[in-house]
């Protein structure tokens, strides 16, 4: 895959997804425990003109979540970074579209979807879904 239409195409393939806009489409997966967990799939593109994918999970509202606390579990994690934005404090990672192919879509989505489940879970204490 190379343009956000093969990642669109794929995603809407692949899963139950829901187009926002043209650059942002939004996917709900059940987790452990009857858990549900929102992932936002981005089309970006960086200051140089390079396509990304941008990948985000909400952990919970910046009232509900330490950024530093958040930050430090997440850096003990191979995939992930936090990031804020409007009310909300995300789990996050990018990753550029030239070369993706579905595994490498699969495998950071999974990865970011399930650091963002046992963060809510850990510092919410609640499924904030």
């Amino acid at each position: 895959m190379a343009t956000w239409a093969d990642v669109h195409r794929f995603v809407h393939n692949a899963y139950k997804a829901e187009d926002l806009n043209d650059s942002l489409i939004r996917l709900l997966f059940n987790t452990a425990n009857l858990r549900k967990q929102i992932v936002f799939l981005e089309h970006a593109v960086n200051d140089s003109g390079s396509e990304w994918l941008k990948v985000t999970s909400p952990i919970g509202t910046t009232a509900q979540v330490d950024p530093t606390q958040a930050a430090t579990l997440v850096s003990e994690m191979l995939v992930g970074g936090i990031s804020m934005g409007g009310d909300y404090v995300y789990v996050t990672n990018s990753m550029p579209m030239a070369n993706l192919d579905a595994n490498e879509i699969i495998e950071p989505m999974e990865r970011v979807l399930n650091i963002a489940d046992y963060l809510e879970k850990e510092i919410v204490g609640a499924d904030a879904v």
